[in-house]
């Protein structure tokens, strides 16, 4: 952030604060539930901006578990990459992680031009690439799978292949541990290793229940480290940790995705503020010891983001960052779906994938995946987008117990995505 952005003095914003105050729990700042809960007055609460450290670089170093891997803590997401410059400057500044798929549109070959406009860059990068086999997915199928991501990325390995999205909505027949029970999955994992194609192999998730799957995951005894969504807002809920402490007793590697709830969406009040909210987040996360990395798919596109990461990692997390958390989760919490799909489902009289539909629909508002999550809402059954009824009905909303109104969410992924 250049200096002329950077306001004279302190700023003073209103927030909303719940009346029963949100509580840090143990375990590296993990924080509990946050349910409905009626709003008080709106006092004022102290605030700084964003702050950046002119020249400085990620220089923290974790190792990803039994990979051996040494990663920087702040890593670059390749979700809606745009083009490589960026990779070229994280890198500069000390990142060298970047993970990819290839669901993430054109997102390998644009690694790619990255690797070719500096040659020593595949030195000094970690690349995970991911693949997404269904139950039924062929040993065959996925090893080419496999090679159209080596010849998209113009590379002959890749550090880490991962198995994509497990509990994600857009595989059917898909619970999240199916997937993980082919045998044809272990099998080409095998031959991919031999052949020196793959060093390293990973499993992600960001449902409701991705604490049981990726546990799942790592009970199979292939997977190096585990991708997987982690934030302020359910990680207790989730059950995150007992993930993490299965990990760190495993000695798989954990990065972590999805930093920012809702996409980083803001709530009213915190707009002036968003770069701290972004910035605390990031260390709320890396507070965890078990996590070696955490990764932005800002930081792959904007230089600004970049910067605010490199900063933020500067500093250990403080009582002011979970002072600003606990206020930010309280306000987001009404707007935020976990993706449970627990309760909203069960009380959806027509069977509407509801948590599937809301996290399409976050895809195109906040992350602007626009094309992708067309893709992804046109992949559920019909029966799973919509139902007639649900222009009037209310009963998911009902049933959420963190107060979230699924309904007219579920109305605004139609109007949306179609």
């Amino acid at each position: 952030m250049s200096s002329d952005k950077r306001p004279g003095r302190r700023r003073f914003l209103k927030i909303a604060l719940a009346t029963t105050g949100a509580t840090a729990a143990a375990g590296g700042g993990g924080y509990l539930l946050w349910r409905r809960r009626p709003i008080e007055g709106a006092p004022i609460v102290e605030d700084r901006p964003g702050y950046v450290h002119p020249g400085a670089r990620v220089e923290t170093r974790r190792r990803l578990g039994r990979t051996g891997l040494d990663i920087g803590v702040v890593g670059i997401g390749a979700g809606g990459l745009q083009g490589h410059e960026p990779i070229l400057r994280a890198v500069d500044r000390g990142m060298n992680f970047i993970d990819t798929s290839i669901c993430y549109g054109d997102s390998e070959k644009v690694i790619r031009r990255a690797l070719l406009a500096d040659k020593s860059l595949r030195q000094k990068l970690v690349i995970a690439t991911k693949w997404d086999p269904g139950t039924t997915t062929t040993k065959k199928e996925m090893l080419d799978s496999l090679d159209k991501s080596l010849s998209r990325l113009n590379v002959d390995h890749v550090d880490i292949m991962q198995v994509h999205w497990l509990g994600g909505g857009h595989k059917f027949p898909d619970d999240g541990f199916n997937r993980l029970d082919n045998p044809e999955l272990y099998l080409a994992m095998e031959e991919a290793r031999k052949s020196g194609k793959v060093r390293f192999f990973g499993a992600t998730s960001h449902a409701g229940k991705r604490s049981a799957i990726l546990q799942h995951a790592i009970d199979k005894g292939a997977f190096d480290m585990i991708l997987v969504k982690m934030n302020v807002l359910d990680h207790e809920d989730a059950d995150i940790p007992a993930l993490l402490a299965k990990a760190r007793d495993k000695d798989v590697g954990v990065v972590v995705m999805k930093s920012q709830p809702g996409g980083g969406r803001i709530p009213k009040a915190y707009e002036e503020s968003r770069y701290d909210i972004y910035q605390a987040n990031l260390r709320w996360v890396l507070d965890h010891p078990e996590v070696a990395c955490v990764v932005e798919s800002k930081i792959g596109r904007e230089a600004a983001y970049q910067d605010l990461a490199i900063a933020a990692v500067q500093e250990q997390l403080g009582r002011r960052d979970h002072g600003l958390l606990d206020r930010y989760a309280t306000a987001l919490s009404p707007d935020y779906c976990r993706g449970c799909g627990d309760t909203c489902a069960a009380a959806c009289p027509d069977g509407v994938a509801i948590d599937h539909v809301l996290q399409f629909s976050m895809y195109d508002r906040e992350y602007g995946w626009h094309e992708r999550a067309r893709e992804h809402y046109r992949e559920l059954p019909a029966p799973a987008r919509w139902s007639d009824r649900c222009a009037t009905c209310s009963a998911c909303t009902d049933a959420c117990p963190y107060g979230v109104d699924a309904a007219s969410g579920v109305r605004e992924a139609r109007a949306r995505l179609g």
